[in-house]
This record gives structure tokens, sequence and C-alpha cells, in this order.
């Protein structure tokens, strides 16, 4: 499986669990989001875009394979990063700087980020801090650590189960709710999405 780093214009905070858990992957920078790189130490095989929010600085201090696009294309360079992504045969991405920061590109990331895993790929969206996975109908299992705090959030209607949280939760249609927020792991957790979508939000 080829796994792909791409690293994108939110917020990032580098750590060194961040940086043994970017172990193998191939990195991929779209415009500001190459800042990144000089944090985590590596130098991207690609750099692509408008370059119209990487300032001159960056652009001096980093050599990396730059293709520069158009301002005007109808798409972000993110979106573009992840479609050549896919031409390079993607199998699992991870959208580093894909959360937080400006909330309308959060939301894009999510919406990439669903239409990645229908195509059958493996994606995780982090600022290095929280994480978080789109899930599609099916069970997932995360190997999580005792006490960890997540979030399961319907996006935006599903029908949802957990077990192995400190509440557990039968498969129970969901709306709008805040009934599945700040649970905590006891151990190895298991998500049933008998219908719907779902996130997965680990803080």
């Amino acid at each position: 499986m080829k796994r792909f780093a791409l690293l994108l214009g939110g917020p990032l905070l580098v750590t060194e669990a961040l940086k043994e858990r970017l172990t193998g992957y191939r990195f991929l920078a779209a415009d500001s989001g190459a800042r990144h790189a000089l944090a985590l130490g590596v130098v991207p095989e690609l750099w692509l875009g408008d370059m119209d929010s990487s300032p001159p600085w960056l652009q001096e201090a980093l050599e990396a394979p730059k293709e520069t696009l158009p301002r005007a294309k109808g798409k972000t360079d993110g979106e573009a990063l992840l479609e050549r992504a896919l031409v390079l045969g993607a199998g699992e991405v991870r959208l580093l700087g894909g959360i937080g920061g400006r909330l309308d590109h959060t939301l894009a990331h999510l919406n990439l980020a669903f239409a990645l895993a229908e195509k059958g790929l493996e994606v995780e969206l982090t600022d290095g801090l929280t994480r978080a996975f789109p899930l599609l109908p099916g069970a997932h299992t995360f190997p999580l650590p005792p006490g960890t705090p997540f979030s399961l959030l319907p996006y935006p209607e599903a029908t949802l189960g957990v077990e192995g949280a400190r509440w557990n939760l039968p498969p129970t249609p969901l709306g709008t709710t805040t009934l599945t927020l700040e649970n905590e792991a006891l151990g190895p957790i298991r998500v049933e999405v008998a219908a719907g979508r779902a996130v997965l939000y680990l803080f």
C-alpha cells in the first residue's frame, strides 16, 4: 500500500509522536502547507499550488520539486494535491493540516476525505494534536490506549453503535445530537456504522 502524507495549509503541531506515525510515508505539499515540511524535517517529492500563500522566505528555504498552478482553476490546491496522490497510486492518505484553522477548509477536507474513503482509501485528518477519521457503513476497529477521549458524530445522519467505551451504545439512529460527544475508550473500540456516515474524532 502506498502511504502519502499531504501537507495542507491548516495548522499542524509537530511532535515526536506525529513524526513516528509518519514513518514510511511519502510527502506531498500544497502551497503554504509546505511550511510543515520544515518543521517535520522532510523534503516533499512534490510542492504543488498557485503559491499565492507561500511567502518568499518559504520558497527560498525549501528546495522541493515545484509545480505552479493557475489561480483560476475551480478547486483548491489541496484538492489538486489529492488528485495527484491518487494518480501516484495512494492507498492510505493522511491530511496534515487538514482540520483546524478555517472552518470552510476543514469541512471541505472532510467531504474530500469521504470521497477518498468511498474509493477504498484509508484516510486520516490531523492538526498534529487531534485526529479525525471518515467512517462509511460497516464495522471499524481502532486500537486506542485506555483513557483516550473521543467523539463520534453522525455526518449528518447515521445509525451508530460503539463498544469498548466508557459509554457504549447499541446501534441507534442519530441525527443532530450531542449524545455521542466526549466519550472515553477503555481500550480498543469498535464502531458500527449500520447506516449513513460518521466521523470519529480523537482529541
